[in-house]
């Protein structure tokens, strides 16, 4: 079987892992992602990622472009809409540096807040934006490395 194929997945799994996983960073942008050092989660002191940071509006339009991406995979996957071999094989590899781009910005921002962030807490959309981006990499990564 040809190395990235996706159409090995017959089923159209790793695409509908990719699709769910953009769908869940993308919402997660407009959780809040940081708060006031003493604040609880989801105070009205945070601010969302939308709101904080520019890397977070990227991430955004990343995993737009990374669902379109995947869920024309699984429609190809369950023949709903036929992808010739090398196009299907692009949009996969394309699943895979968004995800890639996508988990470096987020995890930037895991690290270094927003200036000045001396008071600054993680909240828990900058956590599941994190989760999603590693989970769609993961499964980009299962969804191009060759079949032995």
């Amino acid at each position: 079987m040809a190395t990235g194929d996706p159409r090995r997945d017959d089923r159209g799994t790793i695409p509908a892992i990719v699709s769910v996983a953009s769908v869940v960073l993308a919402i997660s942008v407009f959780l809040p992602w940081y708060t006031a050092d003493v604040a609880p989660p989801f105070a009205a002191e945070a601010s969302s990622g939308w709101d904080a940071s520019t890397f977070a509006r990227v991430t955004f339009g990343l995993a737009i472009v990374m669902l379109t991406a995947a869920a024309l995979l699984w429609l190809d996957a369950r023949g709903l809409v036929p992808l010739d071999a090398e196009v299907a094989r692009a949009f996969t590899w394309a699943c895979l540096v968004l995800a890639l781009t996508a988990t470096a910005l987020v995890a930037f921002r895991l690290v270094r807040p927003p200036g000045p962030a001396e008071f600054l807490a993680r909240d828990v959309g900058l956590f599941m934006a994190q989760a999603a981006t590693i989970v769609a990499l993961v499964a980009s990564i299962g969804a191009v490395r060759p079949r032995t």
